[in-house]
């Protein structure tokens, strides 16, 4: 037998047993999970991306934000995390790269601060935090002559006869719009 075919076969076997895997690992009966990992073969445990779970998501979550000049606030608005998708969508979806990154930003940020009671120096440490913060400071459009910008997170549950409950999570400091100077430049 030739040697190519030989790990021609070898190879195709083994990514068809590694998909076989994966696809039983995902189904939602959860009774042969260790199946795989303690039959005959002992196969590796594939990574489990069930969709719904196994903590579906029941709630929405909404980031606002709103600008200060001289200590006068605007009002709320809120940023559209999630635009209209583009038919192509179902296939190749880039723009839903950013929305994701905010939205896992916006789960570490109040993890943090229900974490730490609402301790605000150590949630503004945070990644989570700082991105978001990032992100309003550089893609957000704020008011002519605004001097400070403030976000806030809100978090919607559906309920029954149509109701729509929202509940506030997180607001942040203060941010000012222009960067600080370093000392040394206020210093000359």
């Amino acid at each position: 037998m030739n040697r190519q075919r030989v790990l021609y076969a070898a190879l195709s076997t083994g990514l068809a047993a590694w998909l076989v895997n994966t696809a039983a690992g995902q189904l939602p009966d959860q009774r042969f999970d260790h199946l795989l990992e303690r039959g005959p073969l002992r196969l590796l445990r594939a990574p489990n991306w069930r969709f719904f779970g196994p903590n579906p998501g029941v709630s929405d979550m909404h980031l606002l934000y709103r600008d200060l000049t001289s200590g006068t606030a605007t009002e709320w608005k809120e940023i559209e995390l999630v635009p209209d998708r583009p038919w192509y969508g179902l296939f190749w979806n880039a723009t839903n790269r950013v929305p994701k990154v905010i939205f896992d930003a916006l789960q570490v940020t109040v993890k943090a601060s229900n974490e730490s009671s609402a301790d605000l120096p150590h949630i503004v440490a945070t990644s989570g935090y700082q991105l978001l913060k990032r992100y309003l400071l550089t893609q957000v459009p704020h008011q002519p002559g605004a001097d400070h910008t403030q976000f806030m997170m809100l978090q919607g549950h559906p309920e029954d006869e149509g109701k729509y409950t929202v509940k506030p999570m997180f607001a942040s400091e203060h941010i000012p719009l222009t960067p600080a100077l370093p000392a040394a430049a206020t210093a000359q």
